[in-house]
């Protein structure tokens, strides 16, 4: 990505190097064609890890890396595939552009959305390998991250009452931020949950999310803090608009402002948007098809209330979208600790990428 490019979109992430994105592509002389795509970078390792997480372990049929489920065993998976198809002489119904970028975890603006926006991306059709293989995806959330400065006045801790505790005052928005997070959650899409989220949540359709996720605040013990920042994100299903998502935030903010004399600025920070294909599609039926065959059972059509870097593509190329990746991402733990993802899936996904594609 060219660095005028990068400094200009990621400029608030505090990332260095390069930032090397890959376009490959093959005319079979093909009536359609397809861009094959998904992310190659990963998040943090963090703590917990019962293996090394950048040096691959293989245990109980399974492999065990940061990154082996989300994303790079889709990636091993389609290199083995197009290996398997030359070696087999088996010739591409698609001319293929397979795309593997970097920064979807960021969650701002990705390689990806840079060759959408320099118009690289022109197929008939876009299969994202992100995400789990519990079914075909055809919908997500958009993701909208916040942040609200709280303020008081900070004075010496012995004698507090000359000055106003910003953490207690962030306690108190948390408190009526419930009363948003219970109002946002109630709605829902029309786009269908998993069915193991049916089970687990009762839900049946994808539905907003709306969470508190970081406070930081205070300078010393004895010092009553003059300020305290709370961030957290606000998922919005396809049916809702990043513009009335604000406006609802920020007529909340007001009414605590109001109710409780607080002090406070927000600060909200769109990322990627809803992604919303038809079911309806040629294209959902021949993924949705080929993943059955692969994994010798019905893939179910549905939403993930996740967000995708291939949304904000999407948008501006308006393809035909699915999105299926390589593991279970309940059993495989992506973005968490022994990240893994079962050997036999792998097999499976390169048999599905196979079959999709001849």
């Amino acid at each position: 990505m060219p660095e005028d490019v990068y400094e200009a979109r990621q400029k608030s992430a505090e990332l260095s190097g390069e930032r090397v994105n890959l376009l490959a592509t093959k005319d079979f002389g093909a009536k359609e064609s397809v861009d094959i795509y998904t992310h190659l970078d990963v998040v943090p390792a963090g703590e917990g890890w019962s293996t090394s997480p950048f040096e691959p372990v293989i245990r109980d049929g399974r492999i065990y890396g940061r990154g082996v489920a989300d994303s790079k065993g889709s990636v091993a998976s389609l290199l083995t595939a197009l290996s398997v198809m030359k070696e087999q002489g088996l010739e591409s119904k698609y001319n293929l552009r397979v795309a593997l970028t970097t920064d979807e975890e960021i969650g701002l603006y990705s390689g990806l959305c840079f060759f959408a926006d320099e118009g690289l991306l022109r197929s008939d059709y876009l299969l994202c390998m992100d995400g789990d293989n519990e079914g075909i995806c055809v919908a997500t959330d958009g993701v909208m991250n916040w942040e609200i400065k709280v303020y008081g006045k900070s004075c010496h801790s012995s004698i507090p009452f000359l000055g106003v505790n910003a953490i207690e005052k962030a306690m108190l928005v948390i408190e009526e931020l419930g009363e948003l997070k219970r109002k946002v959650e109630n709605r829902e899409s029309k786009a269908p949950c998993s069915s193991y989220m049916t089970e687990v949540t009762g839900q049946k359709h994808i539905t907003p999310v709306f969470n508190v996720t970081m406070i930081n605040g205070g300078v010393k013990e004895n010092i009553i803090p003059p300020s305290c920042t709370l961030r957290g994100d606000r998922r919005y299903i396809p049916e809702e608009a990043v513009e009335e998502v604000i406006k609802e935030f920020e007529d909340f903010l007001q009414d605590i402002k109001t109710k409780h004399g607080i002090e406070l600025e927000l600060h909200c920070k769109p990322g990627y948007p809803p992604m919303s294909t038809s079911p309806d599609e040629e294209w959902v039926r021949r993924v949705k098809d080929a993943a059955s065959y692969a994994f010798c059972v019905s893939k179910e059509i549905i939403g993930v209330q996740g967000g995708l870097d291939v949304a904000y593509a999407v948008q501006k190329t308006e393809q035909p979208v699915c999105a299926f990746g390589v593991g279970n991402w309940i059993e495989s733990n992506a973005h968490g600790a022994d990240e893994n993802v079962r050997i036999q899936d792998l097999k499976d996904y390169v048999q599905f990428l196979v079959r999709l594609l001849t």
